[in-house]
C-alpha cells in the first residue's frame, strides 16, 4: 500500500513535470511564433512627424497594403514613437525641445529605423538608415506620385522593416519633371495628367472641353496643398481657363507664355524678386488663399487661426511678393487611414470664387458702371474726419475728382472742396449716445440711408451664420437695436451715407453702442451692433458695390472679433468684407496696424505719405547756451564760471525743471549735469517735427521736400561717418554739441552740395566723404550682398533654377542636388536572421557615429565608402538646404563696418531720388488707387517712418512686414543688449547702485517690424537668455547666458503686448514665456536670480488673494499679458477722458489690470484669464519701458502712449505702492538707439510742438486736421497727468493757457480755430477745465474764468461739439457753468439741445415718421448738392408767391 502510494506520487510528479515542461514548451513556442510574427510577418507601423498633410496624402492614397499602417504623430506626442517600426521626420521647421530631441536620438541609437529629411537645424538631423536606403527613400519621395509612394511603402516594409510576406513589389523610382503643367487626376487614376509645355496643355484643354473662348486665364500653383477642388471648381464655372502649374523654377517662363489675369499661389514661402518684377511689369494679380493644417472644427474654434513658422511661410512671405487675400480656403479631414487630407471648404470655396469674380470684373467692367463704397473715419459730433497724418477732406475730394476724371460716375460732386466739407458735416455724421437731440436733427435734415427689417434679415441670411445673427440680437436687442438713436417708428435703421452717382461715402460706424460705445476703434470682445453691421451689408447687397475702400489710417473693421489670422465664416471682418475687393488707403508709417487690416480685413494696402519733416526751428533760442557748452567741452575759459553761466541760462530756459536738476544758482553743475543739459538742448534744436498734414494728390512744397530729404539723409551720413571714425580709432566718444559741429553740420553741407546734382555720385566721392579706401567700399558691397542673399526655400529654389539651366534639362537635379542616382533595379535586401541583425547593429552605430565598430561590421572597401558617404551626408544635414552654394562668412565687426559704409553710400546716392519721389508720390498714390480699381497689381513695399527707412518710398504700394520667426535679428539682438545695459545703468545711477528687480516692457507691432524685435531682445537679455538661430537665421530655441558671463543678476520682466503685436508674432510671445521659465529655473546664481525671487513673490501674492497653492504656483510664472478676449486696446482711454466716470486713479488702475489680464504665453493657455494673475506679475516692478520707433508721433501726440505706458505705470503704482521709473527705448535713429526718461520725452515734444510758436503757427494754417492734432496733444497731457502726475508740471498747463487761451504769440488762435475747427478749440478748453476740476492743475480763478468764457463763447457760436470728453460729462459741464458767469445759462441751454433724450422726444411725439425723413437713395436720384438746394428753394418760393398772388386776385 505504501509502495503504491509512493509510485502514485512519483507518477504524479512525473506527469506534473511533463505538464510543466509542456506548458513551458508551448509558451516558448508561442513566444517564438509571436516574435517570429513580429519580426518577419507583422504589420509595418510607420510614423510621420512634422509632415504636411499634402505630403502624407500621396502615401495614404497609395497605401493598398493592409499590412502597412500610417500614422501622423504630432510633435507633442513624440514620446509615443517607440510604438512604431520606422519613423520619418520632416526636419524643415521642426521645433522640438531638447528632451524630445534626446528621445529620438535614443530610439535611433537603440536601432529603430529613423530618417530625417530636410533638417533646417543640424541638431535635428537624426538618421540611421544606410546609404542605399537613403538614396532610394530620397528618390521615391522627391519624384512623388502614387506609384512612387506605393513602391516606397513596399520598400520600407521589405528592405527596412525586414518583413517577408505581403511586402508588395517595390518598382524602381519613376522619375518625373521638376516643372510641368497638369490637370487633376479623375476616375481613380493613379496620377494626374502632366504636360511639359503650354501648347501641349492647351491642346489637352481643347480636346477635353476645358477651353472657354474669351475666358480669363488663371494660373494655380503652389505645393502646400492639393488644389484639385479649386481647379475643378474654377474650370466648372466656364468663366476661366485654368492652368495648374507644378514648378519651383520655371513659373515666370510659363506665366510669360500664358499671360494670365491672375495667379493663385497656394504658398509656402516666396516666389522671389524676379517674379515680383514680372507681376509689376504685367500688372497681374497674385492671390494667396490659405491652407489650414487642422480639421475644420478645430480651426473654427482656434482663437489664433494660424501662428509660428506655418504662418510665416503661408502669410508673411507671400505678402513680400505682393500677394493679397490671405483668407482660409483649405482645411483637413481624415481619410480611410486616419490621416489628414486637404480639401476646399465648400462655403469658403464659394466665397473665394465670388471674390475672384469681383476682382476679374474690375478688369473688364467700364469705369462708369463700377460702384465704389468709400468708408472714412471720424469721431462723433462735430469732430473732423480723421486719418493718421492726412488732411482727410481735401484728400478724399482729390481722390473722387481723380475717379471722375477716370470715367467713374461721381454725379453731384461739389465744385469746391469747401462745399464738399459742408456736405460731410451735414450728412456724414456720427453721434454719441448722449446726443439724441443732434441725432433727431440729422434724421430730419441729413438724408440718411435706410434699411428695413426685411432687407436686413435677407442680407444676414446671405452673409452670417445663424448663431452670429442670434448673438447680435442677444447683445443689442432685435433689429434695429435697443440703444440705436438712428431708427424710425416703423422699425427701419438709418445710417449716414452720401451718394455721388456710383460712389457712396459712409462714416465708419461705431463698433460699440450704449454701454459699449467706449470700445470704438480698437475692437471689442463683443459682436458689433446692428448699426455697425447694416452699413457693411448694405454695401454688399443693397448698394451692390464692386469694390470697398477704407480711406485713411485707420478704422475699426479690422479690430472686430475674433480670430487673428486665417479667419473663418464666424469671424466678423470676414463676413463684413465678404467677397468684395477691399482697398485700404493707409499711412506708410503705421505698418504694424496696416498688417492687421491686411490679414484680418483682406485689404490691399495702398500707402500714403506722412506729413513733411522739419527741424524744430528753436536753434536760435538755445544758441547762447550751446556756445557756452562748447566752450566748456573744449576747456576755453574758466570752467567754474562756465558752469555758473550754463546753469543760469538753463534755469532761465526752464531746462533744469525738465531734467530734475536743482535750480539753485549757487549750487554749481556737475560734469554729468552739464552733459545732460547739452544733450537735452541739442535734442530740442535737432528734433524732427512733422509739418501740416499731408493732402493726397498734392506734392509737398519745395521747402518741405528739401527739409524732408535732409531729415532722411543727414543723420545716416553723420552717424555712419562718426561710427567709421570710431572703428578706425580716429575719434573718441563725443558729446552732442561736438558731434553736431564735427559731423552733423558737415553732413548737411554735403547733402546741400548734392541736392541739385543730377549727375550722380562717384565711388571716389563716396570714399572721400566716408574716409575710406576703394577696397573698403568694394568689400562692404560684398558683405552686404552676402548679408541680404536669400535664405531657406527661396535660396534653394534659386540654386535649383541655376543648376537646371546649367544642366540644360528639366529633371530633378535641383531638388536632389548631388544625391546619388539609384541603380536601375531596386536593391533586394536579404531578410535572413543574420542579415537583419547586421542591419540592426549598423543602425545603432550609424546613430552613434561610431566608425570603429562599423569597420568591424563592414569589411569590404565598397561598404566602407558607403558608410563614409552616409556619415558625411548625416553630418551635413542631408540635402543642401542653402541651395548648394558655399557662401563666405563675415564676422560681426566686418558686417558693422559694411553696414556703416552702405548707409553712407545709400544716402549720398539717393538725395536726388528721394527729392523726386517725394514730389511724385501724391500722384502715384492716386494712380495706384485707380490701378487697383481696375483689377491691377499693387507692388509690395516695406513700411515705417520714411526718415528711419527711406525704402518705404515711393508710396502707393502694398505694405508687408517681417518674418517673426527670424526675430530678434542679429542686429536687433546687439542693439537690444546695449539698450538693456543702458536701462540698468540709468536705474542704478538713480538708485545708489541697486539693480532693478523687474522691468515692464510694452510690445508694439510697429516697433517690432521696424527694429526686427529689439524690444524682445531687451526682454531676453534682462532674463539672461539668448536666442539660438538655425542655419537660416530663424530663432526657435533659447539658451541661458551663464551667470558669470552675464555678470549681474537675472532680472525679472513683465510684458504687455498690444493686440496687433500679438496677432503678428504669437510665436515670439511663446519664446518669451519659455525664457522666463528657463531663467526662473536657472541654478547658476552667482549674482542672484531676481526672476526666481519674482516668481516666489507672485506666488505669495496669489495665495494671499485666495488662489489655491497649486494654481498659484503655475500662474506665478505668467509674464506675458494683453487685452482680454482678444481685444486690441486697454479699454481705459475713454474712461480716463470721461472724468465723471471715476473718482480716483485706483479705479482706472483696477480697470487696466482687469482689461489687460489675459495670458498670451503659450498656445494651451492662450487668452486665458485668471483673476489677479496680472497683478501678481506686476509685483516688484521698478521700471516701465515703452518703445518709440517713429518720428511722426511722440509721448504727447499719440494717445496710445499714455494709454499703454501710462496705464502700466499707474497699475504698477497701484500694486507696489511706488511710482516706477518710466523710460522710452528710442529707436528713431537706427545708428543711435538710446534710453530716454519719460518726463524728458514729454518735455521735448511740448517744447518743439505744443509751445513752439513756429509749429503752432503752421498748425493753424493746416486746417481742421492740424487743429485736431493740437487738441489731441492737450488731451494727452491730461491723460499723462492722470497716469503719472510727476511727468506733468503745473508750468505746462500755465503755458498751454498762455498759448491757446491768451494767444501769447498773437497768432489769432481763436479766430483761426473758429474758422477751421471750432470743435478742436472746445476740446482744448474743456480739457483744461477738466484738469483743473480733477485737481491736477491748480489754476487761478482768473484763469478758470477766462477759459470758461472762451469755451462757452465757442459753444454759443458754433454749437456743442458732441465730443465724448465733454458731451457726456455732466460734472464737467456744471463746473464750466460755475465759472462761466453771465454765459452760464446760454451754455446750459446749448448742451440741453444736444442732449435731449429719446424719452423726451417720445413724450413730445417727435419720433421720426416715415414721411418726415428722406432716404439717401432718393437724394441720389436728384443729384443732391448745394446748387440744387438753392434751385429747389427758389422754385418753392416762386410757386408759393404765385399761389398767394392768385388767391389775392380771386379775393
Amino acid at each position: 500500500m505504501k509502495a503504491n502510494n509512493i509510485i502514485s506520487k512519483i507518477r504524479t510528479v512525473h506527469w506534473t513535470r511533463r505538464r510543466i515542461f509542456t506548458v513551458i514548451g508551448c509558451a516558448v513556442l508561442i513566444l517564438c511564433l509571436v516574435e517570429f510574427y513580429s519580426i518577419w510577418l507583422s504589420r509595418t507601423r510607420i510614423a510621420f512627424v512634422n509632415f504636411q498633410p499634402i505630403a502624407l496624402q500621396g502615401f495614404s492614397q497609395a497605401n493598398d497594403n493592409p499590412m502597412i499602417s500610417l500614422s501622423d504623430v504630432p510633435v507633442k506626442d513624440i514620446k509615443k514613437l517607440g510604438n512604431y517600426d520606422i519613423v520619418f521626420v520632416n526636419g524643415m521647421g521642426l521645433n522640438i525641445t531638447a528632451e524630445q530631441r534626446e528621445y529620438i536620438k535614443k530610439l535611433a541609437e537603440d536601432g529603430k529605423p529613423i530618417y530625417t529629411t530636410m533638417a533646417t537645424n543640424p541638431d535635428n538631423n537624426i538618421s540611421n538608415l544606410t546609404t542605399n536606403e537613403i538614396v532610394m527613400v530620397q528618390e521615391y519621395m522627391m519624384y512623388g506620385g502614387k506609384k512612387n509612394c506605393r513602391s516606397l511603402l513596399s520598400f520600407i516594409r521589405h528592405n527596412i522593416d525586414g518583413k517577408i510576406i505581403f511586402t508588395g513589389k517595390a518598382e524602381k523610382p519613376q522619375s518625373k519633371p521638376n516643372n510641368y503643367l497638369y490637370y487633376p487626376a479623375e476616375n481613380g487614376s493613379d496620377d494626374e495628367h502632366e504636360f511639359l509645355s503650354v501648347d501641349e496643355y492647351e491642346q489637352f484643354m481643347h480636346k477635353n472641353g476645358l477651353w472657354h473662348d474669351g475666358a480669363q486665364k488663371i494660373i494655380v500653383t503652389g505645393q502646400i496643398t492639393d488644389p484639385s477642388d479649386l481647379i475643378l471648381a474654377l474650370a466648372k464655372t466656364g468663366r476661366y481657363n485654368v492652368y495648374p502649374i507644378a514648378s519651383m523654377t520655371r513659373l515666370r517662363e510659363y506665366a510669360g507664355k500664358i499671360r494670365p489675369a491672375a495667379i493663385i499661389n497656394l504658398a509656402h514661402g516666396r516666389l522671389g524678386d524676379d517674379m515680383v518684377a514680372w507681376l509689376k511689369q504685367t500688372n497681374t494679380l497674385l492671390f494667396d488663399p490659405l491652407t489650414i493644417n487642422d480639421l475644420k472644427e478645430n480651426w473654427e474654434a482656434d482663437k489664433l487661426g494660424m501662428a509660428g513658422g506655418f504662418m510665416s511661410q503661408s502669410v508673411v512671405m507671400p505678402e513680400i511678393d505682393g500677394a493679397i487675400r490671405t483668407s482660409a480656403l483649405f482645411a483637413q479631414r481624415k481619410d480611410k487611414n486616419g490621416l489628414l487630407r486637404p480639401y476646399a471648404i465648400p462655403e469658403r470655396l464659394a466665397t473665394f470664387l465670388q471674390t475672384l469674380d469681383h476682382y476679374m470684373a474690375l478688369r473688364t467692367k467700364p469705369n462708369v458702371e463700377k460702384r465704389v463704397a468709400v468708408v472714412y473715419f471720424k469721431g462723433p459730433g462735430q469732430a473732423s474726419l480723421v486719418a493718421s497724418g492726412m488732411d482727410v477732406v481735401p484728400s478724399l475730394y482729390n481722390m473722387l475728382t481723380r475717379l471722375k476724371a477716370e470715367g467713374y460716375s461721381v454725379v453731384g460732386l461739389p465744385a469746391t472742396v469747401s462745399e464738399f466739407a459742408a456736405q460731410i458735416r451735414q450728412r456724414g455724421m456720427l453721434f454719441n449716445s448722449f446726443a439724441a437731440g443732434d441725432a433727431e436733427k440729422f434724421m430730419k435734415t441729413g438724408y440718411p440711408q435706410f434699411v428695413t427689417r426685411n432687407q436686413y434679415e435677407a442680407w444676414t441670411a446671405q452673409s452670417l451664420c445663424k448663431d452670429k445673427a442670434a448673438e447680435v440680437d442677444k447683445a443689442f436687442g432685435a433689429f434695429p437695436g435697443d440703444d440705436n438713436l438712428l431708427k424710425t417708428a416703423d422699425g427701419r435703421l438709418a445710417f449716414a451715407c452720401i451718394r455721388y452717382g456710383n460712389v457712396a461715402l459712409l462714416p465708419q460706424p461705431m463698433a460699440g453702442e450704449g454701454k459699449d460705445e467706449f470700445k470704438i476703434v480698437h475692437g471689442t470682445d463683443k459682436c458689433p451692433p446692428h448699426s455697425y453691421i447694416a452699413p457693411y451689408l448694405w454695401i454688399q447687397h443693397g448698394f451692390r458695390a464692386d469694390a470697398l475702400i477704407h480711406f485713411g489710417t485707420h478704422g475699426s473693421l479690422e479690430f472686430t472679433p475674433h480670430k487673428q489670422v486665417a479667419l473663418s465664416d464666424k469671424d466678423w471682418p470676414d463676413r463684413l468684407v465678404g467677397a468684395l475687393p477691399h482697398f485700404y488707403i493707409y499711412s506708410i508709417d503705421n505698418v504694424g496696424e496696416g498688417m492687421i487690416a491686411k490679414r484680418r480685413a483682406y485689404a490691399d494696402i495702398i500707402s500714403y505719405l506722412t506729413p513733411p519733416f522739419h527741424e524744430s526751428g528753436l536753434r536760435d533760442t538755445y544758441q547762447q547756451l550751446s556756445k557756452k557748452i562748447r566752450d566748456f567741452d573744449t576747456a576755453q575759459g574758466d570752467k567754474q564760471q562756465l558752469r555758473k553761466d550754463i546753469k543760469t541760462l538753463a534755469v532761465k530756459l526752464d531746462l533744469c525743471k525738465d531734467l530734475d536738476i536743482d535750480t539753485n544758482l549757487l549750487k554749481p553743475l556737475t560734469d554729468d549735469e552739464v552733459a545732460q543739459i547739452e544733450n537735452y538742448a541739442e535734442e530740442i534744436t535737432n528734433e524732427k517735427v512733422t509739418g501740416t498734414p499731408y493732402t493726397m494728390g498734392v506734392p509737398y512744397d519745395d521747402e518741405d521736400i528739401r527739409t524732408s530729404v535732409f531729415a532722411m539723409t543727414t543723420d545716416p551720413v553723420a552717424y555712419c561717418r562718426y561710427n567709421l571714425d570710431r572703428m578706425k580709432g580716429r575719434v573718441g566718444k563725443l558729446g552732442k554739441a561736438a558731434f553736431n559741429d564735427r559731423y552733423l553740420s558737415t553732413a548737411k553741407q554735403t547733402v546741400t552740395s548734392l541736392y541739385d546734382n543730377e549727375s550722380g555720385v562717384s565711388d571716389r566721392t563716396i570714399c572721400d566723404i566716408a574716409g575710406i579706401s576703394d577696397a573698403e567700399l568694394q568689400q562692404s558691397r560684398k558683405v552686404i550682398e552676402w548679408k541680404n542673399a536669400p535664405k531657406g526655400m527661396l535660396a534653394m529654389m534659386m540654386a535649383m533654377s541655376k543648376r537646371d539651366k546649367e544642366a540644360g534639362k528639366d529633371g530633378m537635379a535641383g531638388m536632389t542636388g548631388k544625391m546619388k542616382k539609384a541603380s536601375d533595379e531596386v536593391p533586394q535586401a536579404k531578410n535572413t536572421p543574420m542579415a537583419k541583425f547586421m542591419r540592426y547593429r549598423m543602425r545603432k552605430m550609424l546613430a552613434k557615429g561610431d566608425m570603429s565598430q562599423m569597420i568591424d561590421v563592414a569589411r569590404s572597401e565598397e561598404a566602407l565608402k558607403k558608410m563614409g558617404a552616409a556619415m558625411t551626408k548625416k553630418k551635413s544635414g542631408g540635402m543642401d538646404m542653402a541651395g548648394g552654394s558655399s557662401k563666405p562668412k563675415y564676422d560681426r565687426k566686418e558686417v558693422e563696418m559694411a553696414e556703416a559704409i552702405s548707409q553712407v553710400e545709400t544716402a549720398l546716392k539717393n538725395v536726388g531720388a528721394y527729392r523726386r519721389m517725394l514730389h511724385d508720390c501724391p500722384q502715384a498714390e492716386l494712380a495706384s488707387i485707380c490701378n487697383a480699381l481696375n483689377g491691377g497689381y499693387t507692388a509690395p513695399s516695406p513700411g515705417g517712418d520714411p526718415i528711419v527707412n527711406p525704402n518705404t518710398l515711393p508710396t502707393g504700394r502694398n505694405l508687408f512686414a517681417i518674418n517673426a520667426e527670424e526675430t530678434p535679428t542679429e542686429d536687433a539682438w546687439d542693439k537690444g543688449v546695449a539698450l538693456a545695459k543702458a536701462t540698468i545703468a540709468d536705474y542704478r545711477k538713480a538708485h545708489k547702485g541697486e539693480f532693478p528687480r523687474k522691468v515692464s516692457y510694452t510690445l508694439w507691432s510697429g516697433e517690432f517690424i521696424q527694429t526686427g524685435g529689439a524690444t524682445i531682445a531687451q526682454v531676453l537679455y534682462m532674463l539672461g537668455v539668448e536666442p539660438v538661430r538655425d542655419r537660416y537665421g530663424r530663432v526657435n530655441d533659447l539658451k541661458l547666458i551663464p551667470s558669470k558671463e552675464l555678470g549681474r543678476p537675472r532680472i525679472d520682466v513683465v510684458v504687455q503686448t498690444s493686440g496687433q503685436l500679438r496677432d503678428l508674432a504669437a510665436s515670439r510671445l511663446f519664446l518669451i514665456n519659455r525664457a522666463v521659465q528657463m531663467a526662473a529655473a536657472a541654478s547658476d546664481d552667482d549674482f542672484g536670480n531676481m526672476v526666481k525671487d519674482g516668481v516666489d513673490e507672485s506666488e505669495r501674492y496669489l495665495i494671499d488673494k485666495g488662489v489655491p497653492p497649486a494654481e498659484a504656483r503655475e500662474i506665478s510664472k505668467y509674464r506675458v499679458f494683453g487685452g482680454v478676449q482678444g481685444g486690441y486696446g486697454t479699454g481705459i482711454q475713454n474712461m480716463v477722458e470721461k472724468g465723471d466716470s471715476w473718482d480716483n486713479d485706483k479705479q482706472i488702475a483696477d480697470r487696466y489690470i482687469s482689461n489687460m489680464g489675459a495670458f498670451y504665453g503659450d498656445r494651451d493657455h492662450w487668452e486665458a484669464y485668471a483673476a489677479d494673475a496680472f497683478g501678481a506679475a506686476l509685483t516688484r516692478t521698478d521700471v516701465v519701458m515703452q518703445p518709440r520707433q517713429n518720428n511722426t508721433w511722440g509721448a504727447l501726440s499719440l494717445d496710445h502712449v499714455y494709454e499703454f505706458m501710462g496705464g502700466m505705470n499707474l497699475a504698477v503704482r497701484q500694486v507696489t505702492g511706488k511710482d516706477p521709473e518710466a523710460y522710452f527705448a528710442d529707436y528713431r535713429n537706427r545708428n543711435d538707439y538710446r534710453v530716454q526718461d519719460s518726463k524728458e520725452a514729454i518735455a521735448v515734444e511740448a517744447r518743439t510742438k505744443l509751445f513752439n510758436e513756429k509749429y503752432v503757427k503752421e498748425s493753424l494754417k493746416g486746417g481742421a486736421t492740424s487743429a485736431d492734432a493740437l487738441a489731441e496733444m492737450v488731451r494727452n497731457t491730461y491723460g499723462w497727468n492722470v497716469m503719472k502726475p510727476k511727468a506733468i508740471s503745473k508750468d505746462m498747463w500755465n503755458e498751454i493757457y498762455d498759448v491757446y487761451v491768451k494767444d501769447k504769440y498773437n497768432l489769432g488762435v481763436h479766430e483761426k480755430m473758429g474758422t477751421s475747427n471750432p470743435a478742436a478749440m472746445q476740446e482744448i478748453t474743456a480739457t483744461m477745465m477738466e484738469t483743473a476740476r480733477k485737481g491736477y492743475w491748480k489754476a487761478t480763478p482768473e484763469q478758470l474764468k477766462e477759459i470758461a468764457k472762451v469755451h462757452t463763447a465757442f459753444t454759443r457760436k458754433y454749437g456743442a461739439s458732441g465730443s465724448s470728453f465733454e458731451g457726456g460729462n455732466r460734472k464737467l459741464q456744471d463746473f464750466i457753468v460755475s465759472k462761466a458767469a453771465a454765459a452760464a445759462e446760454a451754455y446750459r441751454q446749448d448742451m440741453r439741445r444736444q442732449q435731449q433724450t429719446v424719452a423726451d422726444r417720445d413724450r413730445k411725439g417727435m419720433v421720426m415718421k416715415k414721411q418726415t425723413v428722406q432716404n439717401g437713395d432718393q437724394m441720389e436720384k436728384t443729384g443732391f448738392n448745394g446748387l440744387y438746394v438753392v434751385v429747389i428753394v427758389l422754385v418753392v418760393f416762386i410757386a408759393f408767391a404765385v399761389i398767394i398772388r392768385n388767391k389775392r386776385k380771386k379775393l
